[in-house]
């Protein structure tokens, strides 16, 4: 299933132009944090929640603030939204190296 289809189960109330906008804007973010040109699969439940981070963004017309307390309800947002996703991108990285070094220097016979 496709990240714009998957966040429109979690926000269907989404405006379809906004909703690819956002999804354009994390696939790219993502893509160069990654270093790839294609989202890989295992991330898309990754780029979901950063889809439906920005759209909360958005909605909340709160795009410059760090933290916000009222009563006893606290807002905080992210300078750097991909951020908190950087264990995700750090595993994804450390096991493609290892699956593109798992046959270097194995030479094999037909």
């Amino acid at each position: 299933m496709a990240v714009r289809d998957r966040v429109l189960i979690r926000k269907p109330e989404i405006n379809q132009a906004l909703l690819d906008e956002l999804v354009m804007t994390a696939l790219d973010r993502i893509n160069i944090r990654l270093g790839v040109t294609i989202l890989p699969v295992e991330l898309e439940s990754v780029a979901v929640d950063i889809v439906c981070a920005m759209y909360n963004k958005w909605l909340n017309s709160n795009e410059g603030m760090k933290s916000e307390n009222v009563d006893t309800s606290k807002v905080t947002f992210f300078d750097d939204i991909l951020s908190e996703y950087k264990t995700d991108f750090s595993r994804y990285l450390e096991v493609k190296k290892k699956q593109e070094n798992a046959n270097r220097g194995v030479l094999r016979f037909l």
